[in-house]
């Protein structure tokens, strides 16, 4: 009988097959790619759909070649940070800010490695200790495009190793879960660890020089996150990642079997608050310690004060996986509340360009389509009463910004937000006339803002960091 590509059921195949432990080279490629190994289990009832990345502009190319060429010369830090080019504006000081780290840097003897996000990085940042990390991004890229073309020697050994070790392991996988994904894997996990095996070297260059107490990741499971990670343990130098969001207990990057031991994950996982301490299961080796978030902390006063609530108006959330049928249910209560209620859709970046085809619908004066970032999604909490969604980090902002909530019972939210429907009482609905009822009954759900986020998390990552250091 074919299992369901649930979390419990991937987890039991990695536990039977020791999947965790095989190793290509010295290289964990299971562990490096279980993420996207998961997601092709899963992608035919997932119903997910993505934006494509745009190809390369001279201009941007030049710039990351400008980059790329910049010398490393950060020396003796206490502490590295390593994250990607996700930056907001700040509209008080115009500068692009990395919300996670750029306050924090600034307290220590420290450099953020950057790493480009859509061709790019965002100018300017206000920042005199960020490095990007263009080099590896090209080295990465251009290794793997000319394996494939001249079919290299490196490519062909790493496909065999691959496919001796784990034919097997996706046999099991066929005939456990049903799709056929050795020829795919093979391919995607050989490019997978020619991107390793690169960064890594270049990685171990940099804490040549840098020399760090510390290594801080935003996302552990990005390439040169990994690398850091595997290095720290070799170098004796602490790595911890600090979460760029809330967890979710389907996510697969959060959800590994407690006896597991992998040289690429973090010391220690850094979290927003003790809501997470039953969602989040990484190795038991890997301590949760709950710090909060500064910048949710900083600008929830600001804008609390520069945007008053009104009791009228309702947010909706999208989301890439469910965006389809939020948008249908948001569209309908416009249609049938909206001269009385202040309707606001928030997209989901990635939607900006393709939501007037895809959802026609949403093209209603009763409904503000938020499809820019003019705006942080914080303003549309501070004013709003109710905040709609499905499996979205945005519901934990909401709710710390106060807002009453409902859940929309589509794709994997019962599931994913068992914590909110089992033990706040927010309730989940199917169709917008539950959500009508509720909105006239005064019955979404009520739950606590202030325990959403650790207090005080400037002060809690702080100790943490010294406490590392010494």
């Amino acid at each position: 009988m074919i299992k369901e590509s649930t979390i419990e059921n991937f987890l039991s195949f990695e536990r039977e097959h020791a999947c965790n432990s095989i190793e290509v080279e010295g290289i964990p490629i299971w562990s490096l790619y279980r993420y996207e190994i998961h997601n092709a289990i899963k992608r035919d009832t997932v119903g997910r759909v993505d934006g494509q990345q745009t190809a390369f502009q001279k201009k941007e190319l030049f710039t990351m070649l400008k980059n790329a060429c910049r010398p490393f010369t950060y020396k003796n830090v206490d502490v590295l940070f390593v994250c990607d080019g996700a930056r907001n504006k700040n509209i008080e000081t115009g500068y692009f800010e990395n919300i996670y780290f750029d306050e924090l840097a600034k307290k220590y003897n420290s450099v953020i490695l950057e790493h480009p996000v859509n061709h790019g990085h965002k100018e300017p940042n206000g920042m005199d200790n960020v490095f990007y990390t263009d080099r590896v991004a090209f080295k990465t890229n251009v290794a793997v495009k000319l394996s494939k073309k001249f079919n290299t020697a490196r490519r062909h050994r790493y496909e065999a190793e691959i496919r001796e070790k784990f034919t097997d392991i996706f046999a099991a996988i066929k005939n456990e879960f049903g799709p056929d994904l050795l020829d795919e894997m093979v391919e995607a996990m050989t490019d997978r660890m020619y991107y390793f095996a690169i960064t890594k070297d270049y990685c171990a260059k940099i804490l040549d020089k840098a020399q760090p107490k510390l290594i801080m990741e935003l996302c552990y499971y990005s390439m040169e996150s990994f690398a850091m990670s595997a290095l720290g343990k070799e170098r004796g130098i602490p790595t911890a990642e600090y979460a760029h969001g809330f967890a979710f207990p389907t996510h697969t990057p959060m959800q590994f079997n407690p006896e597991e031991r992998i040289s690429v994950l973090p010391d220690y996982e850094l979290i927003y608050s003790h809501s997470q301490d039953n969602i989040v299961h990484l190795p038991d080796n890997i301590p949760l310690v709950t710090v909060g978030f500064p910048f949710f902390e900083r600008e929830r006063e600001k804008y609390k004060a520069k945007y008053p609530r009104d009791e009228k108006t309702i947010c909706f959330i999208s989301t890439l996986a469910e965006g389809e049928q939020i948008s249908k249910i948001a569209s309908e209560l416009a249609d049938r509340i909206g001269d009385e209620y202040h309707i606001i859709y928030k997209l989901h970046p990635h939607e900006f360009s393709y939501y007037k085809e895809r959802f026609p619908w949403l093209v209603n004066d009763k409904l503000e389509v938020i499809d820019n970032t003019d705006n942080h999604i914080f303003k549309y909490l501070a004013e709003s009463k109710l905040c709609v969604g499905t499996r979205t980090a945005s519901i934990w902002e909401a709710i710390g910004f106060g807002c009453e909530t409902v859940l929309l019972n589509f794709g994997d939210t019962a599931i994913n937000m068992r914590y909110f429907i089992e033990e706040k009482n927010v309730p989940l609905v199917d169709n917008v006339d539950e959500l009508i009822s509720l909105i006239k009954k005064d019955g979404a759900g009520k739950v606590e803002p202030d325990g959403m986020f650790e207090p005080n998390a400037m002060t809690n990552i702080c100790k943490f960091i010294d406490e590392v250091i010494g």
